[in-house]
């Protein structure tokens, strides 16, 4: 089992003890990202805005971060599937197309050995005239 971590952050200037059972890493760059949406909505919409309009806004952006990710992360979803499929296929095409290739190379070599056989049954009648 996982052990369980706390890490103090600053966010949005306030210190905050943060905890899960995350890498403290991972905990931090939470943060971090949690306060480069408080500046980036404070760049586009100025620092005079009220606390609850504010957060609002930072929730706003992240939520919209969320579902540009979730969509993305569908539409790679489907070309893997789509990816998967079309490697089966080939797949299945390249043994089909080695399995001819190996009858087509026996056929060949019997074709050949007949052919020598057919030579030496020959060249030995002849030598007996």
């Amino acid at each position: 089992m996982k052990q369980k971590n706390n890490i103090e952050v600053l966010i949005g200037g306030n210190r905050y003890t943060l905890g899960g059972y995350e890498s403290e890493e991972c905990l931090q760059k939470i943060a971090s990202y949690i306060n480069s949406k408080i500046a980036e909505t404070e760049e586009n919409a100025g620092n005079m805005m009220n606390p609850t309009m504010k957060n609002l806004l930072v929730n706003l952006n992240i939520a919209e971060d969320y579902f540009k990710l979730k969509e993305q992360y569908e539409d790679l979803k489907a070309e893997k599937e789509e990816n998967d499929k079309l490697m089966f296929e080939l797949k299945h095409k390249l043994a089909s197309m080695s399995s001819d290739m190996a009858k087509k190379t026996e056929a060949d070599k019997n074709q050949s050995n007949a052919s020598n056989n057919m030579y030496n049954n020959n060249h030995y009648m002849g030598k007996r005239k």
